[in-house]
């Protein structure tokens, strides 16, 4: 009984390292088509570039790049993910970010904005290399 124990007990020590070990770096600049559905806007689709400056363990900070009939818009943007990264959100002045990270070059996202100009977004993005 001893031995089991032991052997659970170093198993965990040895294995819980390696958990902490595995954070999913969304650093770099990451591309792809968008597809958007705004209340007065209508539908509308583009480039969308996701650039992630800064990562600090769980956390991080970037941009979201994008083109509108107005012009070119470039918006900050922060979030956070659990530590499996398997949940990730975001946000930005205006509404929230749903990340799924794919593998370690595909991520995608879905964004919403409630009010008067109420819009929804999704892509799946690439990292650049």
């Amino acid at each position: 009984m001893k031995r089991l124990i032991w052997s659970l007990l170093v198993a965990t020590l040895v294995s819980t390292p390696a958990m902490s070990a595995d954070v999913p770096s969304l650093v770099g600049t990451w591309t792809g088509q968008r597809d958007r559905i705004a209340k007065v806007e209508g539908r509308r689709g583009g480039l969308a570039t996701l650039v992630i400056t800064e990562q600090q363990g769980n956390t991080f900070v970037g941009h979201l790049k994008r083109s509108n009939p107005t012009g070119d818009e470039d918006e900050p943007l922060w979030g956070a993910f659990t530590p499996d990264g398997q949940l990730m959100m975001g946000s930005d002045e205006e509404g929230f970010y749903i990340f799924r990270l794919i593998d370690e070059n595909t991520l995608d996202y879905c964004y919403s904005e409630s009010g008067p100009s109420a819009r929804s977004v999704c892509a799946r993005l690439a990292r650049q290399r």
